[in-house]
């Protein structure tokens, strides 16, 4: 006889601010820059803790997201939890950032992995993942080392 009603959530999305982080009000355009950055939030982290720093289009801060915290050695994220914040964030660029507990910056297989996944899905999404930082006793450049695809659609790129 008649349809049945169903009914749909009509949901609106809000980034809650939890707090501020103070940075020098300047552009994060250097691995130094993110890393020292990223070093205030997880000075003392006993885990994996994997970060997400969304930037305007002049690479400065926006907002930024701990999206997983792992194991003494692990921290997985997909896509999907990297891009949500950049997209709520309205980021027109981001830079993901992990520690190593162990203090060695060497990437494993699966930072590498990972940040193909992310260099990819941020093509699609039309958000540019300008870095994927690695901090311990120093720090790890993915796009200092060569190993993300040059900036083709940024001005200014972390040198």
């Amino acid at each position: 006889m008649g349809e049945e009603t169903r009914y749909v959530p009509f949901v609106k999305m809000n980034m809650v601010r939890e707090k501020e982080i103070p940075y020098a009000a300047e552009e994060m355009n250097s691995p130094e820059k993110v890393a020292a950055f990223a070093k205030r939030i997880l000075a003392g982290a006993d885990r994996e803790h994997l970060l997400v720093i969304s930037m305007d289009v002049a690479n400065k801060p926006t907002a930024v997201e701990i999206v997983s915290v792992g194991t003494i050695n692990s921290a997985l994220a997909e896509p999907r939890e990297i891009f949500k914040h950049a997209i709520l964030a309205n980021a027109y660029r981001i830079v993901i950032v992990h520690n190593h507990v162990s203090g060695r910056c060497v990437p494993s297989d699966n930072d590498i992995r990972i940040t193909e996944r992310m260099e990819k899905a941020g093509e699609i999404l039309g958000i540019v993942l300008l870095d994927h930082v690695i901090i311990g006793s120093g720090y790890f450049s993915f796009r200092e080392e060569g190993m993300l695809e040059p900036c083709t659609n940024c001005e200014e790129r972390i040198e």
